[in-house]
């Protein structure tokens, strides 16, 4: 069901104005999810709590990717001003939930640990940078490209997985695999092309243009 997530930022992004509405590329995008489906055929079981959860996941975080779109791109902010305003309420939310489903299950008293203090700090730093950098992404293209980005660092993940821990990958999974390849190949083209008309055919050449007004001008008329 994540997998449906680049095609809930592409509707989004229409619906605020940050894309042109294409049918070519929502059915690029629709490819792309396809072939992460397919990876993920052979572990599939249904739970209805974990659908609404996950259905509820995937509004929040195309929301959430989309807003910040808006907040750069039609506010003009900039990176460090746009996590100045995303960070609090990010704060409070997952600190809610957190106090709400994981407060007496929480090692309190290895917070006061030099070693937890350096970890803390040190994820702090990393994730800071990372959030630099996920906005930054989103100020100088879009939401959607970087919903697809995050699916190309899965199968970069995958590929390094099979490489080092030697994990098993089905004949299924590299067919979904190379779908979703050939979608990222696809949208990257379609990105490339004048004006976004991908596979359109090219405007009249002016000197056909220009032959055509004399044929058909008034005085010939």
């Amino acid at each position: 069901l994540k997998a449906m997530t680049p095609v809930a930022v592409l509707f989004l992004s229409y619906i605020f104005r940050l894309e042109r509405a294409s049918i070519i590329e929502v059915n690029i995008v629709s490819i792309i999810s396809l072939g992460v489906v397919i990876t993920s055929i052979g572990e599939l079981e249904f739970s209805l709590i974990g659908f609404i959860f996950q259905l509820s996941a995937i509004f929040a975080e195309s929301s959430r990717l989309v807003l910040t779109n808006v907040l750069m791109k039609k506010l003009k902010l900039d990176s460090l001003s746009t996590l100045y305003y995303i960070a609090p309420l990010c704060l409070i939310f997952v600190g809610t939930a957190c106090l709400v489903f994981e407060a007496q299950s929480l090692p309190w008293e290895r917070f006061a640990s030099m070693e937890f203090i350096f970890v803390l700090i040190l994820n702090g730093i990393v994730a800071f940078t990372l959030n630099i950098a996920v906005v930054m992404l989103i100020g100088n293209t879009s939401a959607l490209v970087l919903t697809l980005a995050g699916i190309f660092k899965d199968l970069l993940l995958v590929f390094l997985s099979m490489l080092i821990f030697k994990s098993p990958v089905t004949l299924l999974q590299y067919v979904g695999y190379g779908v979703a390849l050939l979608g990222l190949n696809l949208h990257k083209e379609f990105k490339k092309s004048s004006d976004g008309k991908f596979g359109q055919p090219l405007p009249p050449t002016p000197a056909i243009t220009i032959a055509a007004s004399h044929s058909f001008g008034p005085n010939n008329a």
